[in-house]
């Protein structure tokens, strides 16, 4: 057993190092004058993009949910004086209209054109279908979903002017269905065919739609600790208080409590870092000629088991990726998976 490990992580380097060694000898634009657009950048993959981006050199407007949070602040002080903070709440058309004039501002000011647009804010949810109230899935589609489709119809004309590119962070889950996240996975699905009719659409304009898939992250994005894991709390008890009395009885308390519990500690089996996530993201910002789409594997193992049931599910039969999602579940739980 000892032997096939070695092997496997031998494998693995010389893959790593093949990867990096590609990477490196890509042809890239270059950042200066060029602005970039981030949602969701108060924590996770927006945040450590923002700074990466910066000190690329780009003009960097990061949008935040919170502008006057810690988190932005840090943000903007850990970062240079071409990246803006911008108030961004992806639901609410006043602050997207906003945030448009503020880049068109700074636009005519320094000739800093919209060279991407990274939609990158998203929020989860969790809990089987019986359970979760319609009030769920609107919430969640509204940031997920509709706030990606208003942003990105917002600055389009911006991208297609500077024929740059818009870049949408999806998900593993996009390509993947699982137990417990049909609110969170349906808003993942629509982006996927969001973002695929928009790269047919835009190809006669000479503007690129890339597609970030991230595997399990969820531990090092802060999706699965602190506010976002409170909320999700929050959620299991009025999931719960406002289930019909037959569903509580069928599925009963106990089995209720181990799937959250087992959520709890899901941030224990993700990677340790977002880098591989903002290496792609860069790649997607500033290669002459990106990828459509980025499966970035995640976890703490050899592997990240969504990202290959995602790949196996481009080719086994629907019956087949039910059995070994109904094996994988009843075997290991959601600890194995993230969200």
């Amino acid at each position: 057993m000892w032997m096939i490990v070695v092997i496997l992580s031998v494998l693995l380097g010389v893959c790593f190092y093949v990867y990096k060694s590609r990477r490196s000898n890509l042809r890239r634009i270059h950042g200066e004058g060029q602005g970039i657009f981030i949602t969701g950048c108060d924590t996770g993959f927006g945040y450590d993009l923002a700074k990466r981006l910066d000190g690329l050199g780009f003009r960097v407007f990061a949008g935040c949910l919170n502008s006057n949070g810690k988190e932005a602040g840090e943000l903007a002080r850990s970062c240079s004086k071409l990246l803006s903070v911008v108030q961004l709440d992806v639901t609410k058309e006043d602050q997207i209209t906003s945030a448009k004039a503020y880049v068109e501002t700074v636009h005519r000011i320094t000739g800093c054109g919209l060279w991407a647009l990274v939609n990158n804010a998203g929020i989860d949810c969790y809990g089987d279908i019986e359970f979760c109230p319609m009030e769920f899935y609107r919430r969640v589609a509204d940031v997920n979903l509709f706030g990606m489709v208003h942003v990105t119809k917002t600055f389009l004309p911006m991208i297609r002017k500077s024929k740059g590119r818009v870049i949408n962070n999806i998900s593993v889950k996009g390509r993947l269905s699982l137990p417990r996240i049909s609110v969170y996975g349906i808003t993942k699905y629509g982006g996927e065919n969001f973002s695929d009719c928009l790269r047919l659409e835009m190809r006669k304009f000479g503007v690129k739609v890339v597609i970030v898939e991230p595997g399990n992250f969820g531990g090092v994005t802060g999706i699965l600790s602190g506010s976002n894991l409170n909320r999700l709390k929050d959620d299991k008890e009025t999931i719960w208080n406002r289930a019909d009395p037959e569903v509580k009885q069928v599925y009963g308390r106990k089995i209720f409590e181990s799937q959250f519990s087992e959520l709890e500690r899901a941030a224990d089996t993700s990677c340790r870092t977002t880098t591989p996530v903002i290496d792609a993201f860069e790649d997607a910002v500033t290669l002459e000629n990106p990828r459509t789409r980025y499966l970035v594997h995640g976890g703490r193992g050899l592997f990240d088991k969504c990202c290959v049931y995602a790949t196996l599910n481009s080719y086994l039969t629907t019956a087949w990726m039910d059995y070994l999602v109904d094996r994988w579940f009843n075997s290991s739980g959601v600890a194995e998976i993230g969200i």
